[in-house]
């Protein structure tokens, strides 16, 4: 797949990198049709915040369901959805008292709080990429209503009027 790729502060690249995967029954990939350069990419770009060398950036985007785990049971291949900037289990602690972006279980190195592509925030890639796997996904995808979906193809990224 394609993916914005972080290098240093100030340098980006478009490379190819490793399709992502379902690695537990609760896993969602999702194939993105819209992404969003938010300013919080700007910290790690900047250099005002560390990042990995490799990682994939960006959040907040919006895709069709691919493939989803053996137990993802409100989410469908097919469904439009939204994915936040932050993920969380939906089962801890600070999930249960509506703390989802302080989200006990989700970032590995037991620091609360986790997202995608940013610094300190967890392994999980961005979505300024083509394909991106989303963990819980019952609970970290907003089903959207059907719509148009845009391609690179110039007469469908058009919205109509009216």
């Amino acid at each position: 797949m394609k993916a914005v790729v972080f290098k240093a502060p100030y340098e980006l690249s478009v490379e190819t990198v490793d399709d992502p995967t379902i690695q537990g029954p609760l896993d969602a990939i999702i194939r993105i049709t819209t992404a969003n350069i938010c300013g919080s990419d700007l910290h790690p770009y900047e250099g005002r915040s560390e990042l990995d060398a490799g990682m994939v950036l960006g959040h907040e985007n919006m895709g069709v369901v691919e493939a989803v785990g053996a137990g993802v049971e409100r989410t469908s291949v097919g469904d439009r959805v939204s994915v936040p900037f932050n993920l969380a289990c939906g089962t801890c602690r600070n999930c249960n008292n509506g703390y989802t972006s302080a989200c006990l279980r989700a970032n590995p190195s037991g620091q609360p709080g986790a997202g995608y592509g940013y610094p300190m925030m967890g392994p999980y890639w961005g979505g300024q990429a083509e394909p991106l796997r989303v963990p819980w996904a019952d609970f970290n995808l907003l089903k959207l209503p059907a719509g148009l979906i845009a391609t690179t193809s110039p007469e469908r990224n058009t919205v109509p009027h009216g």
